[in-house]
């Protein structure tokens, strides 16, 4: 959602404007379905591999008692950092959060630049089109 607001791209820059609130409240359709992270083999890769390393760091940090392990179910629409300090009954799940939010940021921006030049060229092109067929 972050990266779709500072967007050069109209169209992403709109589907960042429109997923923010459901985003933090963790209702991800906007973007999925908007950008679309679904069906995209440029987006997928992220998509794929971040879970599986952000998933790989919480497993060490609760292995190694960095962590508390989950002890509640907490309502998945809480946002993310107060559901993982509610459901470990612990501060610092909400700081892993944090950090995991990151790492995926690090890991999405190349991709999503990638995508997003793509979207810029189509567009310039559409706009250019449309210039063509006023005149």
């Amino acid at each position: 959602c972050i990266l779709f607001i500072f967007s050069k791209s109209a169209y992403l820059k709109q589907v960042g404007k429109f997923s923010i609130i459901p985003g933090i409240f963790n209702i991800n359709e906007p973007i999925m379905f908007g950008a679309p992270i679904v069906l995209n083999p440029i987006l997928a890769i992220p998509f794929v591999v971040g879970p599986v390393i952000n998933c790989t760091i919480t497993y060490i940090a609760m292995s190694l008692n960095l962590v508390s392990k989950v002890s509640v179910m907490a309502p998945w629409v809480l946002p993310s950092p107060i559901k993982a300090a509610m459901a470990t009954n612990d501060w610092r799940a909400a700081v892993l959060v944090i950090i995991n939010f990151t790492i995926s940021l690090v890991i999405f921006y190349p991709f999503f630049k990638m995508y997003e030049k793509n979207l810029l060229k189509e567009e310039a092109e559409q706009l250019a089109e449309s210039q063509a067929h006023s005149m």
